[in-house]
């Protein structure tokens, strides 16, 4: 079997799981939870320069976000009896891929491990709730100055 085969097939095997995984993080269980999560914690957050000292209670909100993301992960996983080497290779594979019709999942798992993708789900929370949906337009949030290293 080629290379290409290979990678076709590899590619294939993990969307099941991520079609599942998908599924999960738009469910009304986890969206309930990340919504309340983010209203308890959300306005919290200050965004200072990504190479300034970052305050602890950021850090403290990311840790805080971090364990709901692994509990409720750990849950699905376990109805799903799916092991997490299973989802990380899914995932793997289909970032590597290329496959941008994950992101949503992609985008909460990400935002559980790494702090500058937090801080954009954070931004992008305050972005939806602080639109005037009288004026139709957004409030920016330019000044924060939220850079992904990707």
């Amino acid at each position: 079997m080629g290379p290409a085969v290979q990678h076709i097939e590899e590619f294939t095997n993990s969307e099941p799981i991520m079609s599942r995984l998908e599924d999960f993080f738009a469910s009304p269980d986890f969206t309930a939870a990340l919504g309340q999560f983010m209203g308890e914690n959300c306005h919290n957050v200050e965004f200072v320069p990504a190479e300034d000292e970052q305050p602890l209670q950021n850090h403290d909100i990311f840790c805080k976000y971090t364990g709901l993301v692994e509990t409720l992960l750990n849950d699905f996983m376990k109805c799903e009896n799916l092991s997490s080497e299973e989802v990380y290779e899914a995932c793997r594979r289909v970032k590597e891929g290329g496959e941008n019709a994950w992101v949503t999942c992609v985008d909460y798992l990400l935002a559980a491990t790494e702090y500058t993708h937090f801080m954009q789900l954070i931004a992008d929370f305050r972005r939806m709730e602080e639109y005037d949906g009288e004026e139709g337009e957004m409030i920016s949030l330019a000044e924060y100055e939220i850079e992904l290293a990707c």
